[in-house]
């Protein structure tokens, strides 16, 4: 099975710093891919109270690539500094990736800071 309708998907790695005593967390662009989002929705997306979770997002791809839990992800690109870190956090960060034969799915989360 070959997927398609990929959508442009910009990966950032986590860096922390201790800056004054206080640790920030700043995202470094890592790379993008084009990858599978998935959108439909089926009973295991359903939470324990038993509605959707529709902060949550599933991206599929059937070769490996540099992504990790705890990385994050964007469906658009961030404007990105001097230094290689964006302006603003990624919109999603990664929350699982199991792989079942071929596929890899990322399950990702959006992301709302500390």
């Amino acid at each position: 099975m070959k997927l398609v309708n990929l959508k442009c998907v910009y990966f950032y790695s986590p860096v922390e710093s201790k800056t004054d005593g206080e640790i920030q967390k700043r995202w470094k662009y890592k790379d993008k891919k084009r990858l599978n989002k998935q959108d439909d929705i089926n009973e295991l997306d359903r939470n324990s109270a038993g509605t959707i979770d529709y902060d949550r997002t599933k991206l599929l791809i059937d070769y490996d690539i540099n992504l990790n839990k705890g990385d994050g992800v964007s469906l658009k690109e961030i404007e990105i500094d001097s230094e290689g870190y964006t302006i603003e956090p990624p919109q999603y960060i990664v929350i699982a990736k199991p792989k079942i034969g071929k596929k890899t799915t990322y399950t990702c989360e959006i992301y709302h800071g500390e």
